[in-house]
C-alpha cells in the first residue's frame, strides 16, 4: 500500500514538473527596467553593457579568455561558431518597453513594443 501510494505521488510530481510552464525567458530578454548589465561575446572580443531607463552604453570591451572554452571530442578547443547576440527590455510604468539588440559590435534600439517576446522572436529568425 505504501509503496503503491508512494508511487503515485512521484508520478504526480513529474507530471506536474513537464506541464509547468517555464519560469524565466519567456520572450527570451533580459529586464532591465531596473538596470542591469549584459556581456556578449563573438569569437576573440566580450563587451559589458549596462541598460537602464537612460538606453543602453557600452562600459567596455576586453579580449576573450580562451582557456573558458570547452574542449570539443578530439580533444581541440574550438571558438562558438556565432556571435552572441542579448536583447535588454526597459518596461517604464504605463508605457510600452523599450527594446535593444546587443553585440560586440553595437547596441540596436529596436524601438518601442507592447509584446517584446514577438519582436525577439522574429529577430531571432532573422538572424539565422
Amino acid at each position: 500500500m505504501k509503496f503503491g501510494l508512494g508511487l503515485l505521488l512521484t508520478g504526480l510530481v513529474v507530471a506536474a514538473a513537464a506541464l509547468a510552464p517555464a519560469p524565466v525567458r519567456a520572450d527570451d530578454s533580459h529586464d532591465c527596467t531596473e538596470g542591469c548589465y549584459i556581456i556578449t561575446c563573438n569569437k576573440e572580443v566580450c563587451a559589458t553593457w549596462r541598460c537602464d531607463d537612460q538606453g543602453c552604453r557600452l562600459l567596455n570591451t576586453f579580449y576573450r579568455n580562451f582557456d573558458d572554452i570547452t574542449p570539443n571530442r578530439a580533444g581541440k578547443r574550438s571558438a562558438p561558431l556565432a556571435p552572441d547576440v542579448a536583447h535588454a527590455r526597459v518596461c517604464p510604468a504605463g508605457k510600452p518597453c523599450e527594446v535593444y539588440e546587443l553585440s560586440v559590435e553595437g547596441a540596436l534600439h529596436l524601438g518601442s513594443f507592447d509584446n517584446v517576446g514577438d519582436v525577439v522572436k522574429d529577430r531571432r529568425a532573422q538572424r539565422r
